[in-house]
């Protein structure tokens, strides 16, 4: 301003001096700095095209570009003729606003005047299209392009990748290697982002050969993409080498690799990740956040989550996205703080989005909170009543608390209103090729090869414990068996085996969903995944979901259980804190099942973070159990006589984990109560099952317990030198509190043969 005023002094300004200075301040636009371009250009007596191309161009990347198109309207009343500089601009603030319908009408004004065929004009036409979601029309614009180019080809691949259909940027994506058109990194990150929604980890390998051998990986861009890429494909250490490989590490790297642990369950990775960066004096951004608030949500985090959003705000002074909102809101949701989560989005500062509300709708059903849902529902239905999912929620809701009318009456609303669920879809890739399927699909056709293998793999999960939980289809006229056959036919499952029929043995299955994997075929993938030795890798809209054969769940935040075991054992013996016998059962007859107590089972079937191992075992709070135990069950009070021994053992190894929710007295009492109401060894000689050294069939054990006790139990097995399988443990299922059974959410991992041999003493 200084400068102007001096030539306007000295009588030296003049048009080529006014469109340097314009051009100075539409370079990094501000308020204040396009404020006074426009005053500038006002003040000129003959614009011309050129310089309003200038204003134009900073107008499309300030913080109020609308206004450009408003004085574009100015200039053609001026009968200035915009050229082929003047539509990009124009066009890329279209696609900021949102604005389709000027968009159209610049698409139509650019082609009166034959240049929307031009080399800058077509790729902004295609990104306006796909900024406004209308996808298929930027594939119109691209298809009329005779020889597209790279830049072209860019436009179009990335309009897909973020509009989520991946599969159509690929299949551009290996059209252009057709032609022999090189990639740039632009290419590389919108097709890693492709392979990322489809979960293609084998063309994202491929991609990073290419990015090494042609020297895109010196891009930081490029490496956290990468790094994305890995993650949601559910090769987690992949993601950690290359990101430990990266010389040059920016704030998007780090926030990639924190995000990558919260989506894997690993949430002390995420925070030691986050005070890593800080220690780097690296600045956090909105997306630092955003995966720590994740992995707080996940691990049931509550108090580390406000402590991150308090620190977001206060600290680094980042004003919170609607994401950031909603991951809150899930965070208390999935704790069971649905009132506070309810509050909060109440008093927020901006106002709540219906997809804020669904979040609390999706954590109301999980909890089984019907009258929070409805009142939540009432406000979605405000926002937007189109949706299908809310009405089937709240249906699934209504029926599982046995309203059948009102679930009738929600399904008249829903039809009236033309609400449509979007159907489950599940996706995997098998050499290079991209298969989906849907929910449903073989229901009423049992005659191809891939539905044959699904009937035949379900069977083998009966075997292996699998009861399919027909309480997740809420539908009054079906019956239990056709229930059945409706979850069968899930499309994670017929994903799951197609990936089983047409790989081979040890590859990873990997299946991306559109919608949320359902607890069923959550914890079929479990058994899926320890009967076939494979690992598993599922994601959906909410989670990641990595589960490997040889343990019980690598990591789970699809799905939280909380929730003990009780195990019974046959024959076995238990250790003190000496790691000495309790009781020798080898050569002597055993009066009843050995009692292994409660087993605490947090989420992925490991310990707590909380157990107290300092916490004393204190044979006084339970010396009245200790009487009863010695008296009804004398194996279990050797070698000490009274017992104590093995109490101090379960304490040592189960209870500490416990004391959360059960105190020594109670702890011992509960398990001393469920002992009473399961006389395995009497449900199995009444069905003709004697510890005699004979085979038994898996299934027959199996079902006479749960004639006997209401629940099905998980069978473990031995194996002895030949390798038979002998009767191990057998686990029941425990609710939080202790006071009872419940059918398992999830079984521990160990696998029995078809036949167990009933060893004798």
């Amino acid at each position: 301003m200084q400068i102007q005023a001096y030539a306007i002094k000295s009588h030296q300004e003049d048009i080529s001096f006014n469109t340097k200075l314009i051009n100075f301040c539409t370079e990094s636009p501000t308020e204040s700095s396009m404020s006074y371009a426009r005053h500038l250009f006002d003040a000129m007596s003959e614009p011309d095209i050129v310089i309003f191309n200038s204003i134009a161009r900073g107008y499309s990347r300030s913080t109020n570009p609308r206004e450009v198109l408003n004085l574009f309207v100015e200039i053609l009343e001026d009968d200035l003729l915009p050229d082929n500089y003047t539509f990009p601009s124009l066009l890329k603030a279209c696609a900021v606003e949102k604005a389709l319908e000027e968009g159209k009408q610049l698409h139509c004004l650019s082609m009166k005047l034959g240049v929307d065929d031009n080399v800058y004009v077509c790729p902004t036409l295609i990104n306006m299209y796909t900024e406004c979601e209308d996808v298929d029309a930027a594939r119109c614009v691209f298809d009329r392009i005779v020889e597209p180019c790279v830049v072209c080809y860019n436009a179009m691949i990335t309009g897909y990748a973020r509009r989520n259909r991946p599969n159509e940027a690929l299949s551009l994506f290996r059209e252009m290697q057709g032609k022999n058109l090189k990639p740039n990194e632009i290419t590389l990150l919108s097709v890693l982002s492709s392979c990322a929604l489809l979960g293609s980890l084998d063309l994202g390998k491929w991609i990073h050969e290419y990015a090494k051998k042609h020297g895109f990986c010196k891009y930081v861009k490029v490496n956290t993409a990468l790094i994305d890429m890995f993650a949601k494909c559910g090769s987690l250490d992949d993601a950690v080498s290359l990101f430990d490989k990266m010389r040059h590490k920016d704030t998007q790297a780090w926030s990639a690799m924190i995000v990558a642990y919260a989506n894997h369950g690993q949430a002390d990775n995420s925070m030691l990740m986050f005070e890593r960066m800080r220690s780097e004096n690296v600045q956090p951004d909105e997306i630092t956040f955003l995966g720590l608030l994740n992995a707080c949500s996940h691990t049931g985090l509550v108090e580390e989550g406000r402590k991150y959003f308090s620190q977001m705000v206060n600290e680094f002074k980042i004003v919170p996205s609607i994401k950031h909102y909603g991951s809150m809101v899930d965070l208390l949701g999935r704790a069971g703080h649905l009132e506070d989560a309810y509050r909060f989005i109440d008093k927020l500062p901006i106002s709540p989005t219906p997809m804020l509300w669904r979040i609390l709708l999706s954590a109301c059903s999980s909890h089984n909170n019907l009258k929070l849902a409805e009142k939540v529902s009432e406000r979605i239905f405000e926002l937007d009543d189109s949706h299908g999912g809310d009405y089937v929620i709240l249906s699934n809701l209504y029926a599982r608390n046995k309203k059948w009318e009102e679930v009738n009456s929600l399904r008249k609303v829903m039809k009236d209103r033309k609400a449509v669920k979007v159907p489950g879809c599940s996706s995997i890739e098998v050499n290079n090729v991209v298969h989906e399927f849907f929910s449903g699909d073989g229901v009423k056709s049992a005659t191809t090869k891939l539905h044959r293998a699904l009937d035949e793999m379900v069977k083998e999960l009966k075997l292996a414990g699998y009861v399919p939980d027909t309480s997740m289809v809420v539908h009054a006229d079906m019956s239990d068996q056709e229930k059945e056959i409706t979850l069968r036919y899930h499309s994670e499952k017929l994903a799951i085996a197609f990936g089983l029929l047409n790989t081979p043995a040890g590859t990873t299955i990997r299946v991306v969903k559109n919608l949320r994997v359902c607890r069923d075929c959550h914890n079929a993938a479990k058994l899926i995944s320890l009967i076939f030795g494979r690992k598993v890798v599922l994601r959906d809209v909410q989670s990641l979901l990595v589960i490997l054969p040889s343990v019980f769940s690598a990591s789970s935040s699809s799905e939280d259980f909380d929730f003990f075991y009780f195990v019974q054992q046959w024959p076995g013996s238990y250790c003190d804190t000496q790691k000495k016998c309790c009781y020798p059962t080898t050569g002597k007859p055993a009066a009843d099942f050995g009692i292994h107590g409660l087993w605490p089972n947090y989420k992925d079937g490991t310990y707590p973070s909380n157990c107290d191992e300092t916490k004393p075992f204190d044979k006084s709070t339970i010396s009245d159990l200790l009487t009863s135990m010695k008296k009804s069950w004398p194996t279990l009070a050797c070698p000490s006589g009274s017992g104590e021994a093995f109490w101090e053992h379960e304490w040592e190894k189960h209870g500490t984990c416990s004391e959360s929710v059960i105190d020594q007295h109670e702890y011992f009492q509960t398990a001393l109560n469920l002992k009473q109401k399961t006389n395995l060894l009497g449900a199995l000689t009444k069905a003709g099952i004697n510890p005699d050294g004979k085979s038994y069939s898996l299934e027959s054990i199996r079902d006479s317990i749960k004639e006997s006790i209401g629940f099905t139990p998980w069978v473990e097995c031995n194996r002895d030198g030949s390798g038979n399988s002998q009767l191990y443990q057998v686990y029941l299922c425990v609710d939080r509190s202790g006071s009872g059974l419940i059918e398992c959410p999830v079984f521990p991992h160990g696998k029995c043969g078809a036949e167990i041999e009933f060893p004798s003493f």
